[in-house]
């Protein structure tokens, strides 16, 4: 079963970038910093929600969600978006993609 992810960036902040996702039926939005390595789930004004964040080089999680779905989605808009801006040289303004 294939699914898809959009990921648009709304906002420019000095807090970071803040971009809006949707994937599997779940949406919200994802502070990625200012230095593009540590991603947050956060409001549509990039104020960081809950604990959880992914700092890409460290790898792994930290403070999961203990929802599993929303926790799902956030690794896979996270890690697109992070791979993206390694793959551009600089974070894009807008991601789609299909996945298994």
């Amino acid at each position: 079963m294939a699914a898809s992810l959009t990921c648009a960036k709304t906002a420019s902040l000095d807090v970071g970038s803040v971009y809006a996702w949707e994937t599997e039926g779940e949406t919200g939005n994802i502070l990625i910093g200012p230095e593009g390595s540590v991603a947050r789930p956060c409001t549509l004004e990039g104020i960081a929600l809950g604990d959880m964040f992914l700092d890409k080089n460290v790898g792994n999680v930290e403070n999961p969600d203990p929802d599993p779905k929303l926790r799902r989605a956030f690794l896979i808009a996270a890690s697109v978006i992070f791979q993206e801006g390694e793959r551009q040289g600089q974070l894009p303004d807008k991601i789609t993609r299909t996945y298994w």
